[in-house]
């Protein structure tokens, strides 16, 4: 499997990345380089699982020669369900997942890891549960509280199952994205400032914003 884990390791605390992916094997890339950093980094680790089980995502990492069981143990990954976080009191609730977010980084430092680096399944936003229309709002609020934290995230999305609206919200949302295999800086090119994108409706904050970045690039050959 070719690894992304030169993208991995640009990674910083207070990074927001989406990670799309088309294949299984694409998300498994990410999978395992990003858990590989967090070891190398002696950060601590969240998982929100939804696409597969608890057990499969083990299975996973320990295939790769990841020596899963102990970092269980030790307490340095954490293995959460969807409902278990997102869908935490039966509904999902922006406020209390980023309060979440906050309360386990200060965990993770409190218990002598670097960071908290966390990734999440975001297929569980496709069942309908309550709450789950929230989720453009959330990711464009997170951009509020990643970058003061010791903390940072991918969350992955299936293009196989989000449709394009979507999918273009939340390249709207991420100001870094891995797409297949590879790492771009999206905060010059789609990204809109969540000042923007949340407090004007989101086709005028798009339009000002790529029109912008189309400026700031200078003229061209046009």
């Amino acid at each position: 499997m070719t690894s992304i884990l030169p993208s991995i390791q640009r990674m910083q605390p207070g990074d927001h990345y989406c990670g799309i992916y088309r294949t299984d094997e694409d998300q498994r890339a990410i999978i395992i380089d990003f858990i590989r950093g967090g070891i190398e980094r002696h950060e601590k680790m969240f998982y929100l699982v939804n696409l597969q089980s608890a057990e499969q995502l083990r299975a996973t990492l320990a295939a790769a020669g990841i020596a899963v069981d102990a970092l269980v143990d030790r307490g340095q990954l954490v293995i959460l369900t969807a409902k278990e976080a997102y869908l935490k009191d039966g509904q999902f609730d922006p406020d209390k997942m980023i309060a979440l977010l906050g309360e386990e980084t200060e965990k993770a430092l409190a218990e002598g890891y670097s960071a908290l680096r966390a990734t999440g399944e975001m297929t569980w936003a496709l069942a309908g549960e309550p709450g789950s229309e929230r989720l453009v709002e959330y990711e464009s609020r997170l951009n509020h509280f990643f970058p003061d934290s010791k903390c940072y995230a991918v969350c992955q999305y299936d293009r196989r199952r989000f449709d394009a609206e979507m999918l273009l919200d939340i390249l709207h949302t991420h100001p870094k994205v891995l797409f297949g295999r590879e790492g771009y800086d999206n905060s010059q090119m789609y990204f809109v400032p969540p000042e923007l994108f949340m407090e004007r409706d989101r086709q005028s904050a798009t339009l000002d914003t790529w029109l912008r970045n189309l400026t700031a690039r200078g003229v061209g050959d046009a």
